[in-house]
């Protein structure tokens, strides 16, 4: 009976260690000042929930670290402007709900760009190194474009 009582034990302890582990994975915390804009400390709060949630589930695919490379999330009409995005750009506070991702190397880049589109991306644009993801259902969607703006995109998800 001890054997029998020790293994119960063990097996309730694992158990409910993987509960504990998958609840924490779900509850990754994103620091929301990554994406504020350069002028506007704060405004990375306007992020849309929705869109950090894919983008946590882009990092869980890819097991990069998404959050650490972001190079632009939030915009000011004013950093909009100075970083040459468009007018109606899915940066620009109060709409949230694009970021550019670093992309060290091609390889990382053709990664985000493929899990982004099968997590549900449907905005993908695509420089040398960086990703812009965005999920502005305003916009027109399945499109992927390259930069400089207008460029055909190195690589095309949607084609």
């Amino acid at each position: 009976y001890i054997y029998w009582g020790v293994g119960a034990g063990v097996a309730l302890v694992a158990v409910v260690g993987t509960i504990v582990l998958i609840h924490n994975r779900r509850k990754v915390k994103v620091d929301l000042s990554k994406f504020d804009s350069p002028d506007q400390p704060g405004s990375g709060k306007c992020m849309d929930k929705e869109f950090i949630k894919m983008l946590k589930q882009v990092q869980r695919k890819t097991r990069l670290p998404i959050f650490n490379w972001i190079n632009s999330g939030a915009r000011s009409d004013y950093w909009n402007s100075k970083v040459g995005g468009v007018h109606s750009s899915a940066h620009k506070i109060p709409v949230c709900k694009a970021a550019d991702i670093k992309t060290p190397t091609k390889a990382i880049r053709d990664k985000i760009v493929k899990a982004a589109t099968e997590i549900g991306f449907k905005r993908i644009g695509i420089g040398s190194t960086f990703v812009h993801l965005d999920n502005d259902d305003s916009k027109p969607q399945y499109v992927a474009w390259g930069y400089p703006l207008g460029s055909k995109p190195p690589i095309n998800p949607f084609a």
